[in-house]
């Protein structure tokens, strides 16, 4: 019997899939068994162990509501767009900014007046916000789960210099040095970039606010001083270390975007997820002279000085990071590299070989050790790279029986990049 074309393309792609991952699948387990053998009784007690504790913690299915604390440019857009897509898919019921707002109060802590009220329960609080706990814990469910991203405070410092274009607004002179010139003259020119005649430069970044002092720490709802009625703990390390210990304790996972597909697997595990769950495509990823710059010098000692606060919060949670993957037993390194194999060739299904455009064709992941054999579909791709919060919107207004908004068609709607309004 002849196959058809497109038919016969299905069945090559699964093949293809199957054998790839079989092939490294056997590695790894040629891998785990020298492994094993160096050191076979600690090991095999620790996996059964984290087995059982897995399997445990997943008998009562997926995990639905969640609070995720976007800190500025640490691979937050590539993360909510996983949780957007996880939500819209199931319907669930997202906290969302009144009118056509992007953030939920952001930089300022959150008040009743920043979300849209709804009839239903709250299943995701994912939007722009400061860790609100006293309003958060008011607005979700008894069994949220808290999760945010952080990012290696140099990395973050470059990129929130580039994306928001500090040096311009702050008229440092244009150059390869730029940002180094901004570190050795910081005072000078953060009273630049914060002053009210920048305002309109700004872009939702209000004045007296600094982007480049301890950032995610402030996401993170630590008291900085910011806006002047808060308290200021920046110069107290016994209450800085206090407040790391209470997200420490808040929190189920901090994910660290400079290990981000690790991040991913074990959010899946602890979030009884999929794989499919998992599948992202990199948002808002820019190129800048100074990208890699290299953390040397008296500049970079001014940044770890200016920012100390931010550095503590990271080496903090990168350890606790580590901690909890080596819990996770010797599988968790052959989850990751199975996982990479799988987003690879859905990357390349989807935007190298463009079938998000083609509704006949799917790729088919076959089944694994962690993870049940699933189909990407072009809804799928489509779902990957879409920014989905005006159809949130839609949802809302369906949902709550309302006259749904002026909105463009999906495809028409412009992915935003700065500010705090899609208008």
């Amino acid at each position: 019997m002849k196959i058809p074309r497109r038919q016969s393309r299905k069945v090559t792609m699964t093949l293809l899939v199957g054998i790839v991952i079989w092939t490294i699948g056997t590695m790894l387990n040629t891998l785990k068994i020298c492994v094993l053998n160096d050191r076979q009784e600690p090991f095999s007690h620790a996996k059964i162990r984290e087995r059982e504790e897995r399997h445990i913690r997943c008998n009562q299915g997926e995990k639905h509501n969640i609070v995720f604390i976007k800190c500025m440019k640490c691979a937050t857009e590539t993360m909510a767009t996983i949780l957007r897509r996880f939500g819209y898919t199931r319907k669930l019921n997202f906290v969302l900014p009144v009118k056509k707002n992007l953030y939920l109060g952001w930089p300022y802590l959150m008040e009743d007046g920043d979300y849209r009220v709804t009839k239903k329960e709250f299943n995701i609080l994912m939007e722009h916000s400061i860790f609100t706990p006293s309003l958060m814990s008011k607005l979700m469910p008894n069994n949220t789960v808290y999760i945010s991203i952080i990012r290696d405070p140099w990395e973050n410092f470059k990129s929130v210099f580039s994306y928001f274009g500090l040096g311009r607004i702050a008229d440092v002179p244009e150059g390869q040095g730029q940002i180094i010139d901004y570190l050795r003259n910081i005072l000078k020119y953060e009273e630049i970039y914060t002053s009210p005649e920048k305002n309109q430069l700004r872009l939702c970044i209000p004045d007296n606010f600094s982007m480049t002092r301890n950032l995610m720490s402030h996401c993170l709802g630590m008291p900085l001083g910011f806006p002047a009625s808060r308290d200021n703990i920046t110069g107290n390390m016994s209450a800085v270390n206090e407040y790391i210990m209470m997200l420490d304790s808040q929190f189920l996972h901090i994910l660290i975007a400079d290990y981000f597909v690790e991040s991913l697997v074990l959010l899946k595990r602890l979030m009884c997820w999929s794989f499919k769950d998992i599948l992202y495509h990199q948002s808002n990823v820019a190129s800048y002279p100074f990208k890699y710059l290299v953390p040397k010098g008296d500049y970079y000692d001014i940044h770890r000085n200016w920012s100390h606060v931010d550095y503590l919060l990271f080496d903090h949670f990168n350890k606790t990071f580590w901690n909890k993957v080596a819990k996770e037993g010797p599988d968790f390194g052959e989850e990751v590299q199975v996982f990479r194999l799988t987003q690879m060739l859905v990357e390349r299904f989807c935007f190298v070989e463009q079938n998000w455009n083609s509704p006949s064709v799917y790729l088919t992941i076959p089944r694994s050790r962690f993870n049940e054999a699933f189909n990407v579909s072009e809804e799928d791709c489509r779902l990957l790279n879409v920014y989905l919060l005006p159809s949130l919107w839609q949802q809302y207004f369906e949902q709550e029986g309302l006259t749904p908004e002026n909105l463009p068609p999906v495809e028409q709607r412009p992915k935003p990049h700065k500010g705090c309004s899609i208008n």
